[in-house]
């Protein structure tokens, strides 16, 4: 393939770099220029891609290529903060270079409020502050002073709310883990509020204020459409570099798919998942099991299945036990949607040996839902109610549906086992299945999951 290093990299650039690199262009060469241009409609376009001109010299590309990947790591704010880090090391150690001061301070200059790492940056300074005063070194004492003390309520007021953040992140997402928001959520989203309208919060808060309102609002849908529109305010952060990094777009995708999803905007969530999962990062398997799951709802449950199959070496190797068990369900899911029961099967019995205590203890309803549907498809009862009975499914389900509004789905599927093996009629199957439902529904207005209700109904071949 001609370009095909070219090519490579343009497919790996995110709309908001492309954007970002638009602003600061400034390009003397035509053919450079006609290059980008054609990169840009091609990665922040919907429309028909566009072909590179292969009659242009080669090196021109390359050369492309290094500016675009050069000035993308000058906006950085990871790259920035590790070598915030590394300057920090530098002066505890006394190792720190006359080269090193003058990056230093050239940065303490050029300083503008409000910077994304601005607490680690006033920390930095104030050390460097310490190691110019035990050492007599005075010539630069007026300058860093002078920023140490100017900035000092800001640090303060920002080192308070990264801490007061700790805490709002433990109990909401606490509450995202366990499907129900309470009061212990609730009572941030006035806070956080307040935190997004503040013009003078760092940027790292700034960015977790927008997380955790996100989680919120996927638990509490009235505040979904708020949300979606701090999206759109953080928006201009992203593309003048102020918010810049690959991981922090990535993350900004996902979590917009998810908000988008919550409002069955599922065309447009799947724009957005698709940017997500366009690089292997820590978080990839978390961003491609919502993807998958937006496929499946918009009826592409072969591209989702390719995609989780491919990813399955990744899945192997991660630690976050959390990830790695939503990913084993989503593929069983996949094979389960088309219609792989046997695949699906033999995946959960070999997961389930190696990742039994995992599973257990993360995401076990999701697992063990999808996997006693499987074997009901595949018309073994007798197994149903021992995968049941073995894992204690019945009162499992018990204690989850104390805390969250659900319909008690494995007592329904042991139910059904029982009346395929003739120990209970058809009638009172039928009969306990439409009382809770009915119940439920007249209680709290929520409605069974068709999924299950189309199964069941195909186990029985009557209506319920």
């Amino acid at each position: 393939m001609k370009l095909k290093k070219f090519q490579t990299y343009a497919d790996s650039l995110l709309p908001h770099e492309v954007i970002l690199l638009n602003s600061v262009k400034q390009f003397q060469d035509e053919e450079r220029a006609g290059i980008f241009v054609t990169l840009y409609q091609n990665v922040c376009s919907k429309d028909t891609q566009l072909e590179y001109d292969p009659k242009i010299d080669k090196r021109k590309y390359s050369h492309l290529m290094n500016w675009m990947q050069s000035r993308l790591d000058g906006f950085c704010t990871d790259q920035y903060y590790e070598r915030l880090n590394y300057i920090d090391i530098r002066i505890k150690t006394d190792t720190i270079s006359s080269d090193e001061e003058k990056e230093l301070l050239q940065l303490i200059k050029q300083y503008e409020p409000h910077h994304f790492h601005f607490i680690r940056f006033y920390e930095v300074v104030k050390n460097y502050l310490m190691f110019l005063l035990v050492r007599v070194r005075l010539n630069d004492y007026e300058l860093i002073h002078k920023f140490v003390h100017d900035y000092h309520d800001d640090y303060a007021r920002c080192k308070e709310v990264s801490n007061r953040m700790t805490q709002a992140t433990v109990d909401i997402v606490t509450d995202y883990h366990n499907l129900k928001i309470s009061q212990n959520s609730i009572k941030w989203i006035s806070w956080l509020t307040r935190l997004w309208t503040d013009q003078s919060l760092d940027g790292y808060n700034k960015y977790q204020t927008l997380i955790l309102m996100s989680y919120v609002a996927l638990l509490k849908n009235d505040s979904l459409e708020e949300v979606l529109g701090y999206y759109k305010e953080l928006e201009p952060k992203l593309e003048d570099g102020s918010y810049y990094s690959k991981k922090l777009l990535l993350n900004y995708y996902g979590n917009k798919q998810l908000i988008l999803m919550k409002m069955h905007q599922y065309d447009l969530a799947l724009y957005y998942g698709k940017l997500s999962i366009t690089e292997q990062g820590n978080d990839y398997i978390m961003y491609l099991n919502n993807y998958s799951f937006n496929l499946l709802k918009l009826g592409r449950s072969k591209e989702a299945l390719k995609l989780l199959i491919e990813a399955r070496p990744f899945a192997r190797q991660m630690s976050n036990k959390y990830n790695r068990t939503l990913f084993i369900s989503s593929l069983m899911k996949c094979y389960n949607d088309n219609d792989q029961y046997q695949n699906s099967k033999q995946y959960a019995e070999n997961r389930l040996e190696m990742y039994e205590k995992d599973i257990l203890e993360h995401n076990w309803n999701k697992f063990f839902r999808t996997y006693v549907e499987t074997l009901i498809h595949l018309g073994e009862y007798q197994k149903v109610k021992k995968v049941i009975r073995r894992f204690n499914l019945i009162d499992r389900e018990a204690q989850f549906v104390k805390n969250f509004v659900s319909f008690s789905y494995f007592k329904w599927y042991l139910a059904l086992a029982n009346h395929k093996e003739g120990n209970i009629t058809e009638a009172k199957f039928l009969n306990g299945i439409r009382r809770e439902i009915d119940r439920l529904q007249a209680t709290y207005e929520v409605e069974p999951s068709e999924r299950a209700i189309n199964l069941l109904q195909d186990s029985i071949k009557r209506a319920i």
